[in-house]
């Protein structure tokens, strides 16, 4: 094979190596980012799932436990028709220490509202009547339709202040009847502020941004009235906290927004650049090693070429050579006769110059004293 295309072939070898290389190590990266995204996109959303289930959780017990206190007063009115007001606030009393979130207790009859607990700073709404009140009435019609609780709100307070509240319809007859008489309405306002931070909803080192919607327990379709309406159009969490009579809806993301790529496939980058030059170094180590074989193999062969013609140079002089018993001449393989001289320096290095012995001098030149007489004795 010639020298110069072998050397073609073995350059763009290399080169096809190094660009296999190059696709292989680019083409594994890709697929270990992919996974790795995946994984950690993956690990990001069961993170935010796992926190935001705490806080509904929290949410839910915190509402629930404040709500179910009512119901041992509803079975106190329920046996006592005729609770007197201090009746009622002895037993409003014992609940609310009870209570960590509850701000006020009262007790309609029919649909006025009769008794509040504290009565201190609820003066104004004693004797309200709720028909007569448009942003309260749905609520409690609802209540009494359904007849069982319903959470209102979250609503500014007539007293001040931000919170729900939870209706509860009693209903009056014998236990053994299933005809129950309509008696009033059992309300508990909760403070909702109190309610967000026992749910760690008001944490500052939260991961999350949270936003709740629901009002009136209307679930996806009640206003939004915690944390930033647009988290509801984006890819965030959704999640349902139960209330009696209703749901509301929770949409978190974290608080700095989902992240696309895992933090640690810069590493991944990175050792891969490392492996890349490593394995790439090793290829023109190797490359530069076959070089110099090639070299040293060159050189042999060279040397070994240079000395076989030497050795044929030298068996052209070797043997038995024809020459010529009278004249001297030599006769070459092709059956030439050449002069010795000739032949020789054709043959070998050797180079003559001419001069003449003794004997020819004076056979030939007897008239010149060419050769002295201690000469001639050498």
């Amino acid at each position: 094979m010639d020298t110069d295309y072998q050397s073609f072939l073995e350059r763009y070898a290399f080169l096809a190596w190094v660009i296999l290389l190059a696709l292989s190590i680019i083409t594994g990266l890709l697929v270990v980012e992919w996974t790795e995204n995946k994984r950690f996109q993956e690990n990001q959303r069961r993170s935010v799932v796992e926190q935001l289930s705490t806080i509904r959780a929290r949410l839910e017990g915190q509402l629930n436990a404040e709500l179910l206190l009512a119901r041992s007063i509803i079975t106190e009115v329920v046996t006592n028709t005729d609770i007197t007001k201090d009746r009622f606030f002895k037993i409003a009393e014992h609940f609310m220490e009870a209570s960590h979130h509850i701000i006020n207790i009262g007790l309609a009859k029919g649909t006025v509202l009769t008794f509040v607990y504290p009565e201190k700073g609820n003066e104004e709404a004693i004797g309200l009547d709720y028909k007569k009140i448009a942003a309260q009435w749905p609520a409690v019609k609802r209540a009494i339709e359904e007849r069982k609780t319903v959470v209102a709100g979250p609503l500014n307070l007539l007293q001040g202040g931000i919170g729900i509240i939870g209706r509860t319809p009693i209903y009056i007859g014998s236990a053994d009847s299933d005809i129950k008489e309509y008696f009033g309405i059992l309300s508990v306002v909760i403070n909702m502020p109190s309610l967000y931070e026992a749910a760690g909803l008001e944490n500052k080192n939260s991961l999350l941004k949270i936003a709740i919607r629901g009002k009136d327990g209307l679930g996806f379709q009640g206003g939004v009235f915690y944390g930033p309406e647009e988290l509801f159009e984006s890819d965030a969490i959704l999640m349902e906290v139960t209330l009696p009579g209703g749901t509301w809806l929770m949409a978190a993301t974290p608080v700095n927004g989902w992240k696309t790529n895992s933090p640690i496939i810069t590493y991944y980058r990175i050792i891969a650049m490392a492996v890349g030059l490593f394995i790439l170094t090793l290829l023109f180590i190797q490359k530069r090693e076959m070089n110099n074989r090639k070299k040293a193999e060159a050189g042999r062969k060279e040397l070994i070429s240079k000395l076989q013609e030497a050795l044929s140079e030298v068996n052209k002089l070797s043997g038995l050579l024809p020459i010529c018993s009278h004249c001297k001449k030599i006769r070459d393989d092709k059956g030439y006769w050449n002069q010795i001289e000739s032949y020789i320096q054709e043959h070998s290095n050797a180079e003559f110059s001419h001069s003449i012995c003794q004997d020819c001098a004076k056979k030939h030149y007897p008239e010149f004293d060419i050769y002295d007489e201690d000469e001639t004795k050498g």
